[in-house]
């Protein structure tokens, strides 16, 4: 597979830990796509199963709420790609410019997810990443969910603790994917949809291993507005519960409670009202709307393209919040309060704790000159493990190591000085150990 020719100079849009996204224009037909680039190849076992995937997925093409692949291609250097239709906007976008979305806008918008998800599952597909990155807007305003797929996530994998606020704990602790990881992922659209956070906030200061315990351990808080109805507040937690059993049935199920929290007459298709719009409407051509304000939009070539040629402009930032899939940057995923949002709609969420704190013992640390050798153990079996590193001096960093015992952490030889810690967690409580100290540092 190799790009044609009948398309325009590409435009960068963002970089994602994985992943690039641009955007260009298909000459014959001047329509507008956006481009996902892949860090590198795909072998041919990897493209069979990838065929195979599309194939499925060939059957929700009748769907206009599944914005599927256009087509998968290899660029010049060999790079994988993914073309499909370029959005208008995206909910991050929407919620970090206009604020958390109203009660009416969130249950159309989970309306449409879970009846998505629906005849998703019902086709046998598990989509493996509901994300408001995920969630976007055609330029009529209508919502479509992306990125279906199971065979690009596993072949290119992205960090542990990246996206790891939205993400069900199963996914978190071993890559786990199913209909019931969906659901947790339209629990974790739903409450960042009526709140502007994820449902784990992160917290200053915060290294992503310690976020990564807390979504382990802890309950996501009850979301906590004003003007939320019971039901709704119910299903976002019972979606979001860490047990994936305790979650609802199935996506019909969370539809059917969706619909009735909407009232008579508003379940079904979700449709644009000029008096109480739910979703940004007419946003016309994304290129041209999020390009060079000087230039005409026009879908002419000249009109459309944002090129190098006679000085590149930089695309603004919403521009790069439509198209990128980082749910761990998303508006709002650090601080309560949203534009736009009403002062009055919401309340600071209160954080749950684990039920305990357990001890772990660290053995001394094996100085190896360029890398250190660690080893613990745990009164418990099969936890999930974090390994803090503290050089002195340097910013401090956590690994997670998922269930081993035992790790090699690559060192700066003496003598510069290091404190190790390690932390786990079974679900439900905590584990920590001492911090143990490398050539005479001073552990806290």
């Amino acid at each position: 597979m190799a790009m044609d020719t009948d398309h325009d100079e590409l435009t960068p849009l963002g970089d994602g830990p994985v992943t690039r996204m641009l955007a260009g224009v298909h000459r014959p037909t001047g329509e507008s796509y956006a481009l996902k680039v892949y860090p590198g190849r795909v072998d041919r076992h990897t493209k069979t199963e990838l065929n195979r995937e599309l194939s499925a997925l060939a059957s929700l093409r009748g769907h206009d709420t599944v914005l599927l692949p256009l087509e998968y291609t290899e660029l010049g250097d060999g790079r994988f790609a993914m073309r499909r239709e370029l959005c208008a906007q995206s909910l991050p976008g929407l919620v970090g410019s206009a604020g958390p979305l109203s009660i009416a806008g969130a249950l159309a918008l989970g309306d449409v997810l879970a009846s998505t998800l629906v005849a998703a599952h019902r086709a046998g597909i598990v989509h493996g990443g509901v994300t408001p990155g995920n969630v976007l807007f055609r330029r009529s305003g209508a919502p479509a969910l992306s990125d279906f797929g199971l065979v690009l996530r596993q072949t290119f994998l992205r960090a542990p603790e990246h996206g790891v606020a939205f993400l069900p704990p199963e996914t978190v602790r071993d890559g786990t994917t199913s209909e019931r990881a969906d659901l947790y992922g339209l629990g974790a659209v739903l409450y960042y949809a009526l709140s502007g956070r994820s449902p784990h906030q992160g917290r200053t200061g915060e290294q992503p291993g310690e976020l990564t315990l807390r979504v382990l351990s802890s309950k996501a808080p009850p979301l906590d507005r004003l003007d939320l109805p019971r039901g709704l507040g119910h299903l976002v937690s019972s979606l979001l519960e860490n047990n994936p059993d305790a979650r609802p049935l199935d996506a019909a199920a969370v539809a059917a409670r969706l619909g009735a929290l909407r009232g008579p007459g508003a379940s079904g298709p979700v449709r644009q009202d000029s008096r109480t719009p739910l979703f940004p409407a007419n946003l016309g051509d994304p290129i041209a709307y999020y390009g060079p304000k000087t230039k005409p939009r026009s879908r002419t070539k000249t009109g459309l393209l944002i090129g190098a040629a006679g000085g590149l402009v930089v695309l603004v930032l919403v521009a790069v919040l439509l198209l990128r899939n980082q749910p761990a940057e998303l508006p709002g995923s650090s601080s309560p309060a949203q534009p736009g949002a009403p002062a009055s709609s919401t309340r600071p969420v209160p954080t749950t704790a684990p039920d305990k704190v357990g001890r772990l013992d660290l053995d001394d640390p094996v100085d190896h000159g360029d890398y250190v050798a660690l080893s613990w153990h745990s009164p418990v079996p099969s936890l999930y493990y974090v390994l803090f590193v503290f050089p002195e001096g340097k910013e401090d960093q956590s690994i997670s190591v998922q269930q081993n015992t035992t790790y090699e952490v690559q060192v700066a030889p003496a003598p510069a000085r290091y404190c190790f810690q390690i932390k786990g967690t079974n679900g439900a409580d905590l584990y920590r150990s001492l911090s143990k100290p490398l050539r005479g540092a001073t552990c806290p």
